[in-house]
């Protein structure tokens, strides 16, 4: 779901990925949400019936080539919500499910991965069930949840500098041999 700057459209082409939708798609959002939690309510029943205590067991059943499994056409999914706080403002009702989603999708293998511009945009059931936080230079160094004082020294001006969960030192790059524009050539490649 792309409500940021519109970086996630460049990706809807590729074979992994399912849709892409923005502001702008109201149906197509709310589609892509049921869908997925749809999906992930199936398998947490069918796990049950399978009895498979993990997605790990899961996994390897499918790589086995259980038949059990094979008609489940997917491998893990990921819901990626590219700000947050417009799904929350935009599209009321949907919150609640991303939420559970979130508390019970890592155990069938559904991941929500989502951004916010503040730590503060997401409600604290939501905030409990990330288990994996990043967090990039901020605007105001005391919003930071994970660390006050080391996000002060996150530098500006230099993309993709951040700080991980445990407050450690974090860039995010894109793996490039060249010097081109990245954003340019991706959207160009796809």
């Amino acid at each position: 779901l792309d409500f940021g700057g519109g970086g996630l459209s460049t990706l809807a082409g590729l074979p992994h990925v399912g849709a892409v939708a923005g502001r702008r798609d109201p149906d197509l959002v709310a589609r892509l949400i049921a869908e997925i939690a749809a999906l992930s309510r199936r398998r947490a029943e069918r796990f049950a019936v399978l009895g498979v205590d993990s997605i790990a067991e899961y996994r390897r059943r499918r790589a086995d080539g259980d038949p059990a499994t094979l008609d489940d056409p997917f491998g893990d999914v990921f819901l990626v919500i590219d700000g947050w706080a417009v799904l929350r403002q935009d599209f009321d009702g949907l919150e609640a499910t991303v939420t559970a989603m979130a508390a019970e999708g890592l155990s069938v293998g559904v991941h929500v991965v989502l951004s916010a511009n503040r730590w503060a945009d997401l409600r604290p059931a939501l905030r409990d069930q990330i288990g994996t936080r990043i967090e990039l230079r901020l605007g105001d160094p005391l919003d930071s949840e994970i660390d006050r004082a080391r996000a002060r020294n996150v530098p500006s001006g230099r993309p993709g500098r951040g700080l991980t969960g445990q407050g450690l030192p974090l860039t995010i790059a894109l793996p490039r041999f060249d010097d081109a524009d990245p954003v340019a050539r991706i959207a160009a490649r796809h």
